[in-house]
């Protein structure tokens, strides 16, 4: 599925949900960025690997604030925003690696961690887990296991970037398309036209010769 611009995903906080995208390529230079909204205070957002050696990157809320921990050649380092995230506002977020540095950026404000590998690069195996990761993955491949336990992400993410490029949603579960994307299944019948109010479908049957809300009357 490839996902047009500024559709959201919506995360429900249940157990059980993720969703997986193609490779996000960070090993030495790329930035990636998106938006969201949540009100809680610890959770996963994003997540990916070597298949179960050393390096690692995880982005979570932790009391309230991102965190962002992640390894290269088993030299890691964790980074904190100083404000907090869990108010149901929209926040903007990148990740820009520079080698061995990592600078996390959070609605302007940057901040950033280094770390002193004797490899200098990051070596990554896995797609990029949004959300949580799918259980059903063995603790063996995974370089950090207790990722499996954390909170799953509740609330909305969208306008996931790799770069300057839209990646591919390789697949999901248990997760809502959000946002602009409620209207890529148009509701609206007799040629009405939808847009989204609020996060609702809102249909106009204006040009049309019906009424009602989904102008099927």
């Amino acid at each position: 599925t490839v996902l047009g611009p500024c559709l959201g995903l919506e995360f429900t906080g249940s157990q059980g949900q993720w969703a997986r995208y193609l490779r996000w390529d960070a090993s030495t230079r790329s930035d990636l960025s998106f938006q969201f909204k949540t009100d809680v205070s610890t959770a996963l957002i994003l997540y990916f690997d070597d298949g179960g050696f050393c390096d690692f990157l995880q982005l979570m809320v932790v009391e309230g604030k991102l965190q962002l921990q992640y390894s290269i050649d088993c030299a890691e380092t964790t980074v904190v925003s100083d404000k907090r995230v869990n108010d149901s506002s929209w926040h903007s977020a990148t990740l820009s690696r520079y080698n061995l540095r990592t600078v996390l950026g959070l609605d302007g404000a940057s901040k950033s961690g280094e770390v002193r590998p004797q490899r200098q690069y990051m070596k990554i195996v896995s797609d990029l887990f949004l959300g949580g990761v799918p259980q059903d993955i063995r603790i063996s491949v995974l370089t950090l296991p207790t990722v499996k336990d954390l909170p799953p992400f509740k609330g909305i993410i969208r306008e996931l970037k790799y770069s300057n490029k839209e990646p591919i949603l390789l697949s999901s579960q248990r997760v809502r398309m959000d946002i602009e994307g409620i209207c890529m299944e148009n509701p609206c019948e007799n040629g009405g036209t939808c847009s989204v109010v609020d996060g609702e479908p809102l249909c106009d049957c204006s040009k049309t010769e019906y009424v009602g809300r989904f102008c099927n009357e």
